[in-house]
């Protein structure tokens, strides 16, 4: 059987870490759509553009009207009978594409058993029951971070930036160079345990810094970096 080529409508979310108006390649990408009723403003930021079956934002069949998901329950050959199987008749990934103005929150996603759970339990705040692993392909210039530093780079930063340490604050700082002293590449499974639960408290403790503190201490680390 001969699968059509559907040409899709696709929409584009607008989150304020978004770029604005026309500097966003999600906001260009949407309005280049035929027959779409979507146009830029200048002044409005644009943050993705999203095909798939997601129900916050789905896809359209520009044709007909008709969502993404509408018709790859109606015609498993779109997705091919053994995906859809697996994924009941749903499109088993959300593309999307991004255009960022602004550092993005860090996210925690839950693997697929708790996405389901959480979805059955609460389905306003959790409308998919799907994982999110992630895979980025960068389009235009684009810088990421992913990770952490080595752990003995960590320490030194404690020491030698005193604006960060401010930040972690002293008590979780020193437990956690006292904890993993020595011990920074180590590959004993109870040792990488605890050096991994005093990283997590160092960092909880930097991530819920007070705004007005981060601002103060990110003005005299630029002071300083311009003395050096």
């Amino acid at each position: 059987m001969q699968v059509p080529l559907l040409r899709l409508q696709c929409g584009c979310n607008s989150y304020e870490w978004g770029k604005l108006g026309k500097d966003s390649a999600a906001a260009r990408f949407a309005s280049a759509t035929p027959q779409s009723d979507f146009s830029i403003q200048n002044d409005k930021p644009y943050a993705e553009l999203w095909m798939g079956t997601h129900p916050s934002n789905p896809s359209k069949d520009l044709t007909t009207g008709r969502t993404l998901l509408d018709l790859v329950q109606d015609n498993q050959q779109l997705l091919s009978p053994q995906i859809a199987e697996k994924y009941a008749n749903k499109l088993p990934f959300l593309f999307k594409v991004l255009s960022i103005q602004k550092a993005l929150s860090i996210q925690a996603h839950p693997n697929k058993k708790l996405a389901e759970q959480l979805h059955q339990r609460d389905g306003k705040n959790y409308p998919d029951d799907n994982h999110k692993p992630e895979m980025t392909i960068a389009i235009t210039p684009f810088d990421g971070l992913c990770g952490f530093r080595p752990l003995a780079e960590i320490v030194h930063f404690l020491k030698s930036v005193p604006s960060l340490r401010q930040l972690v604050g002293e008590q979780a700082a020193k437990s956690f160079e006292d904890t993993v002293k020595g011990q920074e590449t180590i590959t004993d499974e109870t040792q990488a345990k605890k050096n991994k639960a005093a990283l997590q408290q160092a960092f909880k403790a930097l991530m819920q810094s007070m705004p007005e503190d981060i601002q103060q201490q990110a003005t005299q680390l630029i002071a300083q970096a311009k003395q050096e």
